[in-house]
This record gives structure tokens, sequence and C-alpha cells, in this order.
């Protein structure tokens, strides 16, 4: 007597299998990079072969979505020092990982800074790990919100500058058209070349110190005036 056949499966893998969360992620990252932050769960859904509806056990929304990408991009950059290093030399290399984080993604920051981070996790823990660090260190607390947020906004600015040309500010004219702006320009690229870095780059490094150096200005003048009175 001949055995049994197993029963017939269907060809292919599983539909089940198909689907996860780090799928889903992958390719609204590839969506955005190609389509820019505009892009929606139809969207998603038709790039991975399936329907919207498949999406929804997942992310209930576009707005879900986006923040579990800026939770993605957040755990990319990476903690830098801030639990245990003053804020002013650990927001160095969190700075540079952010822009180089971005850079990558420049499709989602008008996304990314449109959306009310509160309910995603890792980037409420970054937050506030960052936070932490200026309290730790004696940052006056009502200024601890501005200054994050002033070195947000530079870091995203500067993450969008880099797509500009490298010569973005160089006059049509030249010397005859802006005789000081062009001779800033050229020294700036000597400057540059000098260094065997980037205009760019050395255009970041030199804002976010003068940033920092700033934001620790403010922090001690208004420690020392309240201190005064």
């Amino acid at each position: 007597m001949s055995p049994t056949p197993d029963a017939k499966r269907p060809a292919g893998r599983p539909r089940s299998a198909l689907l996860s969360r780090d799928r889903i992620l992958q390719a609204a990252f590839a969506l955005s990079d190609e389509q820019g932050g505009e892009f929606t769960l139809a969207a998603v859904a038709r790039s991975l072969g399936v329907r919207p509806q498949a999406l929804h056990y997942y992310f209930p929304s576009r707005e879900a979505l986006v923040a579990a990408m800026r939770g993605q991009l957040t755990l990319r950059i990476g903690d830098h020092g801030f639990i245990d290093r003053p804020w002013f030399e650990a927001v160095h290399g969190w700075a540079f990982a952010y822009r180089e984080t971005l850079g990558r993604h420049s499709g989602l920051i008008a996304a990314l800074a449109t959306l009310p981070v509160a309910g995603e996790p890792e980037s409420i823990a970054d937050y506030e790990r960052i936070a932490a660090s200026f309290a730790r260190d004696g940052y006056p607390e009502h200024l601890i919100l501005p200054a994050i947020v002033a070195l947000e906004s530079f870091i995203i600015g500067s993450a969008l500058d880099a797509l500009a040309p490298a010569d973005n500010l160089r006059p049509h004219g030249g010397a005859a058209q802006a005789p000081v702006l062009a001779a800033a320009e050229q020294s700036a690229s000597r400057a540059a070349a000098a260094a065997e870095s980037s205009v760019i780059d050395l255009t970041f490094t030199f804002g976010l110190r003068a940033l920092v150096a700033g934001i620790r200005e403010a922090g001690a003048v208004t420690t020392s005036g309240s201190e005064a009175h």
C-alpha cells in the first residue's frame, strides 16, 4: 500500500512571511528616498505587493509609520556619550552623525520636522538623555529646550545645505559683480583644500563650534545674572 501523500502546500512562501515591521520600514525609507516624504501607506503597500490594509496591523496610520522611521534614524545616530559626558562634548559626535544620517534620507526631512515626537519612544529617550546632560551640567532649565531646538535646527538645515552645489554662493559675475563675496568664496575653497576637506564640512564644523560656544555663553550669562539677583 502506497503512503498517503502529504496535503499540497501553496506554491511559494506563505503570505504571512511577506510582511514584517522591518520590511515595511525598509520599503518606506526606499520610497521616501525616491519620492520624498509625502508618500502614502497605499504607495508603501504597492511597493511591497500587498494591500494597504495589510500594513495596518503594524502601522495604523502614515503618521505612525513616519514616527517609526524617526525612531530608526534615532537608533542609527546613536547616543555619543550624553549619559556620562558634558553636553558640549557629546554634542559634536551626535551632530555629525545626525547630519550624515539625515543626508542619506533627505526626502524625509520635512515630514520629520513637522511631526510631533510624543508617541515615538526612541526619540523621546534620546531627547531625554540630551536634556539630562544639560541639566547635569547646571544649564538653566528654561534654556535647555531652546538650546536643543537651536542645535537641531542648525543640523537639519546643514543636512539640506549639504545637498547644494559646493559653489552655491559663488557669484555668477565673479569679482566684477560681488568682489568681497567672490574673494571670501575663493578663500574658503582654498582653506578647505588645504585641510583636505570640503567647504560644506568646514562650514558645518565652524557653525557647530560657534553655536555650541554661544549656547554655553548664553547659559553662563543667565546663570550669573540669576546669582547676582
